[in-house]
């Protein structure tokens, strides 16, 4: 009897867990799918008059600049990212360019006839820089030549540019009155580069 009591324990048992393996319990899922992380856009762009603004632009050119002799070009800066920019630079690239053969005014004294001389001659006379009605003059650039700011971040700016605000840049090129018969027929091909950083 003892061996039935043990075998009907065991049964029982046996009965109880598969019941208890058999039981059904509800379950559901629930799930989110194309959720996205981007970034905006950096963007800058310039311009001539403030109005429509691009990624290469050519601001100036200016002819038969005589010594003692000025020239001012304008132009403007804007954000057209989605996040503000803190600080604006500006690289000017200069080459000097002999255009042509030597004139016989400058081959008596030019010393070097591959190879112009004029950005050696081109002093920065003004740099201003205007930023939502405030003007001011970069003074640590005025009376530099192109020669000696050549290849160098100038900094422009340094603040808070909000997407769609704009600077704007005024820059005044004096070719001195010394430069002599060695820049005749010399030209310099003046690249500007304007960077940005947020």
């Amino acid at each position: 009897m003892k061996r039935y009591i043990i075998v009907g324990v065991a049964a029982l048992l046996v009965f109880l867990a598969g019941v208890h393996l058999g039981v059904s319990y509800f379950s559901d899922v629930a799930k989110s799918s194309g959720n996205e992380v981007s970034t905006g856009d950096f963007d800058i762009g310039i311009s001539k008059d403030g109005k429509r603004f691009y990624d290469d632009y050519k601001l100036f050119s200016f002819d038969n600049l005589a010594p003692g002799e000025s020239r001012t070009f304008t132009f403007y800066v804007k954000n057209r990212g989605d996040y503000p920019v803190s600080s604006v630079g500006l690289l000017f690239n200069v080459t000097d360019l002999e255009d042509g053969s030597l004139s016989k005014a400058e081959a008596l004294v030019d010393n070097t006839p591959e190879v112009g001389e004029l950005s050696e001659y081109l002093t920065i006379a003004d740099f201003r820089v205007e930023v939502n009605g405030t003007d001011t003059a970069l003074s640590n650039y005025i009376g530099k030549t192109l020669r000696e700011v050549n290849m160098s971040e100038l900094s422009i700016f340094n603040g808070l540019l909000k997407p769609d605000e704009q600077i704007k840049v005024t820059i005044t090129i004096k070719l001195s009155p010394s430069a002599g018969n060695e820049c005749l027929t010399d030209s310099a091909d003046v690249g500007l580069i304007i960077t940005a950083s947020q």
